[in-house]
């Protein structure tokens, strides 16, 4: 029985191992996936059995099925890379093209169409792939760019575009076919981006033009057309993005989510800090762009990374230490900086900061005992809540002005906002109460009652009496 045991684990440790293997390897290497085909006689596409698709910058190869479908893991250290794949089977021509692969991703590769090669009437081969129809087709060749950046940052600022144009059986265009391609912006943010050249004649099928960014960041949108017998042939519309520049000092700030914390008595409350970070154009800054932050009391995380708006947010601990002279400085500063230009000789800064307020000092009223006669003679209260240090209580902290009779009028019912400063409605209140005309009770109760949320400062009350002066 024993033995059984231990074989039993061991086959779950096996079973756990080969999931963790699997898992990681899942997550470092990028899948891609695809089929080659010819044309045959009626020009009907037919797979090819057992065609070699290698990668020529990274060791890995694999053969195509009896589909004329293939799967290729490829491993590499960048988060993406450009992969260049060759096609190759004994009788056929060879063909290459590139690809963009992102680590722990599948990437479907576009249809590979290989031509038989021939014999002449000499004996030599005839490539039958050099030879075409009109062109029909025109598509990007992968790999480009997908994202630039905004001009004068240092940063890419141009994309290069291949396109290839075929014919009907997807052959590339030859001399005698060779059309003019135009190259077009359909939309864009309009900071003044435009394509190099315009205009461009295939030469063995291929052509390219020069996407150059503008002054302002967003999607854009590029087109490749061209005429064939009074048809315009167009591709899809290519969809890449203009990143904004490196921050500057003029669009940097800092916000802190909640302004009052009960950090003085809680440890380990979370404040989220966030970084607003924009280029000399308005423009969010490139996302992946490094934020660092510090502060002089509790904790913060060291950093962050923009997003796509610009944003990078970390999260602020109330911990020690603490400001030690709380009646004067109760805050913790908080500073979020980063770097205005890829040498780090320029640092922009911004800080904000969060008050740590402590325990809910007792209530004090101006009056803690009146009288009132049958006569309808309204009686007025001043009271004043905060914390031992006179500092304001945490949002939500609601405020309440309740009487065994009479009515009340002011701030009996109050829910605190996010203050960081006292003053009237944050820390002072004042509210009135009224017999009426017939009221005969001969005492009266007031209570004020201030009650926090979770991981408030903390529940304090106070009566007020009233007497009936006959």
């Amino acid at each position: 029985m024993k033995i059984k045991s231990i074989l039993f684990i061991l086959l779950i440790a096996l079973i756990w191992l080969s999931c963790k293997s699997e898992s990681t390897k899942s997550e470092d290497v990028a899948v891609l996936t695809g089929s080659v085909y010819y044309l045959d006689d009626n020009d009907d596409p037919a797979p090819i059995e057992n065609v070699l698709i290698s990668s020529t910058n990274v060791v890995a190869q694999t053969f195509s099925d009896g589909n004329g479908e293939y799967s290729l893991e490829i491993e590499f250290d960048e988060e993406e890379k450009d992969i260049s794949l060759d096609a190759s089977k004994a009788g056929f021509n060879s063909r290459q093209l590139s690809v963009l692969a992102k680590k722990g991703q599948s990437i479907v590769v576009p249809d590979i169409t290989l031509f038989p090669l021939i014999s002449d009437t000499t004996g030599g081969i005839i490539d039958t792939a050099t030879h075409s129809g009109p062109g029909a087709h025109i598509q990007v060749v992968t790999g480009h760019p997908m994202h630039l950046y905004v001009t004068l940052t240092g940063l890419q600022e141009t994309a290069l575009i291949e396109f290839e144009v075929t014919d009907s059986q997807g052959r590339l265009l030859d001399t005698d076919h060779r059309v003019l391609v135009n190259f077009s912006i359909l939309n864009g943010p309009g900071g003044g981006e435009f394509v190099s050249p315009d205009t461009m004649t295939t030469r063995n099928g291929r052509c390219y033009s020069v996407l150059n960014s503008g002054t302002v960041a967003g999607p854009i949108q590029l087109e490749a057309s061209f005429l064939v017998d009074g048809n315009t042939i167009r591709t899809v519309p290519i969809r890449l993005a203009i990143y904004g520049g490196l921050p500057d000092d003029r669009h940097f700030s800092v916000a802190i989510a909640q302004g009052n914390i009960a950090g003085r008595i809680h440890s380990g409350l979370i404040d989220t800090v966030t970084a607003f970070v924009g280029d000399k154009y308005s423009n969010p800054v490139a996302p992946g762009t490094v934020i660092y932050f510090s502060t002089d009391y509790g904790i913060v995380e060291g950093s962050a990374v923009t997003d796509e708006l610009g944003r990078a947010a970390v999260r602020f601990m109330s911990a020690a230490p603490l400001p030690p002279v709380p009646a004067i400085n109760p805050f913790a500063n908080i500073t979020a900086w980063t770097y205005g230009d890829t040498l780090g000789y320029i640092s922009i800064y911004d800080s904000t900061k969060v008050l740590l307020s402590a325990a809910t000092d007792d209530i004090w009223v101006d009056s803690t005992y009146f009288t009132y006669t049958e006569f309808n003679v309204p009686q007025h209260f001043n009271f004043r809540i905060n914390d031992i240090w006179g500092h304001p209580l945490v949002e939500s902290t609601q405020i309440n002005v309740e009487a065994s009779t009479g009515n009340l009028y002011g701030d009996i019912n109050v829910q605190l906002g996010d203050y960081q400063s006292s003053g009237s409605g944050k820390t002072d209140f004042q509210f009135t109460w009224t017999p009426g005309d017939s009221l005969e009770d001969p005492i009266v109760f007031i209570s004020l009652k201030a009650a926090p949320p979770a991981n408030g400062n903390g529940f304090r009350s106070i009566n007020i009496t009233g007497e009936r002066n006959w």
